[in-house]
């Protein structure tokens, strides 16, 4: 592992969780319901990750990222999170040696895989470590938000396409 890797993880990885957490605590979606905070933090973070991703644009980027993500939420005992990002993490990078790191399709790919598994997982987890909430329907809220998570995080590839595509024509990732 080189020393770019790990900067460039860690600098990706702390900005994306400095902004998911702002959004989260300023918004407060959490407390609503455990389906409406991967909607917020599938925006901005998942675009500094996806970035990120592709300025890496080498083996074990995805991965480095998941783990430095992973570390940053069980910090902040945020354990259901921490296991989300570890899977996302090893996922992400096995498709990403497939498909690779730059590129429409790759970043499409890597970005609504990366986005809906958090998104799922997320919640999945969250069931597992904080309990399974008293709500009817239950299994039909689960499906249509994933469905949304996957929907939006598809949505973000296509913004971070456009600005990765924006910052290697300018110079500034090559």
């Amino acid at each position: 592992m080189n020393r770019r890797l790990l900067i460039y993880s860690s600098i990706f990885s702390v900005a994306s969780f400095g902004v998911a957490a702002v959004m989260s605590l300023s918004l407060s979606l959490y407390a609503l319901s455990v389906f409406l905070d991967p909607i917020l933090t599938l925006t901005i973070p998942l675009i500094i990750i996806s970035v990120g991703i592709q300025l890496i644009n080498e083996k074990n980027g995805p991965l480095l990222v998941g783990l430095i993500s992973a570390l940053l939420y069980g910090l902040f005992f945020l354990l259901f999170l921490s296991a989300t990002f570890l899977v996302v993490g090893v996922v992400v990078e096995a498709v990403s040696r497939k498909v690779g790191y730059r590129g429409f399709k790759a970043v499409m790919v890597n970005t609504t895989l990366a986005g809906g598994l958090a998104g799922v997982l997320s919640v999945v987890f969250g069931f597992i470590f904080l309990g399974i909430p008293a709500v009817h329907e239950l299994p039909l809220l689960t499906l249509a938000f994933s469905l949304l998570y996957f929907g939006e995080s598809a949505i973000m590839g296509v913004i971070s396409n456009n600005i990765g595509k924006f910052l290697i024509k300018s110079g500034v990732i090559k």
